[in-house]
């Protein structure tokens, strides 16, 4: 069982997934739109709170968050991690 601070946590990873697969929806649909570019600093923003949030949980709730967030964190990494080599 999540201690009360785990439990918070994880639900806050959670909401930041949800809103990090809506905008990589809206990104993927619009890749050259004005809105790509403040789409993909919050989504990096999401992304930053999420890992930060799991560090700050105990080990087991640690591994569960990060296994909940690895196929979402792996496609956007794919897709939009490289783009940022390109563009320094």
């Amino acid at each position: 069982m999540l201690c009360p601070r785990d439990r918070l946590l994880f639900r806050s990873i959670l909401n930041n997934l949800n809103y990090v697969e809506e905008h990589l929806e809206a990104m993927q649909r619009d890749p050259h739109g004005l809105e790509f570019g403040p789409w993909k600093m919050e989504v990096e923003d999401l992304w930053k709170r999420t890992f930060e949030g799991i560090s700050r949980m105990t080990e087991q709730p640690q591994k569960e968050a990060l296994e909940t967030v690895r196929d979402v964190w792996v496609s956007y990494i794919t897709h939009y991690g490289v783009m940022d080599s390109h563009q320094s």
